[in-house]
């Protein structure tokens, strides 16, 4: 419920992170089985941005001390940013001046992957605008930014070439989108659950993939 208090939200979200960090973990395991790879994983608090959950080494040296050694002189392999409230995660990604280090270590050779889930997909795009189009997020959690009015216009981290994401759709939804698409000037990805959007980074494609069958939310990465 993104009506709740922002530490609230930061509480479910520490947790919904490291549920979905221990499901991204599990399916990395499956995929390179062969390999043994040791994986060093963290949580990290755009908020105030410490460090929590370290795990994958007993020496603490292994992981960053916090959120920008994270983004950048640890060399991440893989970012993945939880769902919650898009304008609040906008705001904290903000006020850490932490865009421009996410942008760096996800762009470029040998760079991580960026996997954004809800907000975190929203924000990746060009413009958060979308995420006004439910009015599902609480606004009033960013001082000077209560009111969807605010939110339009204002960009995301555009690792899309331009577009941006409406997640969560369904046939519900076409009516809304139908009349909120002509308001931006960017291409607008409508996502439903069982659906990515992918980005191939050496060509700048853009592609959606879809699922045969619907992606359970305890199972999905």
């Amino acid at each position: 419920d993104s009506n709740n208090s922002p530490g609230k939200q930061r509480q479910r979200a520490r947790a919904d992170g490291k549920k979905r960090r221990t499901q991204v973990i599990n399916l990395i395991d499956r995929l390179f089985e062969n390999h043994h790879l040791q994986i060093l994983t963290v949580t990290l608090d755009f908020d105030d941005g410490s460090i929590k959950q370290p795990q994958g080494s007993d020496h603490q040296q292994h992981f960053p001390k916090d959120a920008t050694e994270a983004l950048t002189s640890w060399n991440p392999h893989f970012i993945y940013v939880e769902g919650g409230n898009t304008f609040w995660l906008h705001h904290c990604i903000q006020k850490g001046n932490y865009a421009n280090q996410l942008l760096d270590a996800v762009v470029g050779e040998g760079s991580a992957v960026y996997c954004g889930k809800s907000a975190g997909a929203i924000i990746a795009g060009d413009c958060v605008e979308t995420g006004t189009w439910k009015e599902w997020d609480d606004p009033t959690v960013v001082p000077g930014m209560e009111n969807y009015a605010d939110w339009i216009g204002v960009k995301g981290l555009n690792l899309l070439g331009g577009d941006s994401i409406f997640p969560h759709m369904s046939d519900e939804y076409n009516d809304l989108v139908a009349s909120k698409l002509p308001t931006l000037a960017s291409k607008v990805h409508c996502l439903a659950d069982n659906e990515v959007c992918c980005v191939q980074g050496d060509t700048k494609e853009v592609r959606v993939v879809t699922a045969k069958m619907p992606i359970k939310t305890e199972t999905s990465v």
